[in-house]
């Protein structure tokens, strides 16, 4: 691992231990007083964590859509067509996520195709 990687390592560490604080202060709250179920405890925080994995899936696939070549080849007749990002829900295993994705229209073709990236 190089030291900048360490680094993200270090601060996502540092970021997800102060989820967890914020989190279980608002299960709290939320809960009021006397002592939950284990279940009451579970339940939340693995919400929390899928809320948490929507939004990686969002960030990641904007940046993967955002670093496309601005042309690609057409995979049909090798012409050089425009790309474009589009939004669009799709429904991961840890709920619905807003996805930015690039798609390509080649009009002598007359189809759509997905860039590599």
């Amino acid at each position: 691992m190089d030291a900048k990687q360490a680094r993200m390592e270090e601060k996502l560490a540092e970021l997800l231990k102060q989820a967890a604080v914020v989190a279980s202060q608002l299960q709290a709250l939320e809960q009021g007083p006397g002592t939950p179920h284990y279940d009451q405890i579970e339940l939340p925080a693995h919400e929390t964590g899928q809320r948490l994995s929507q939004m990686i899936q969002s960030a990641r696939a904007g940046d993967v859509a955002a670093s496309q070549q601005p042309q690609v080849v057409c995979p049909d007749c090798g012409r050089s067509c425009p790309v474009q990002t589009q939004s669009r829900e799709v429904h991961s295993m840890d709920g619905s996520v807003g996805l930015s994705e690039t798609v390509v229209y080649c009009r002598p073709c007359r189809r759509s195709f997905f860039p590599s990236a």
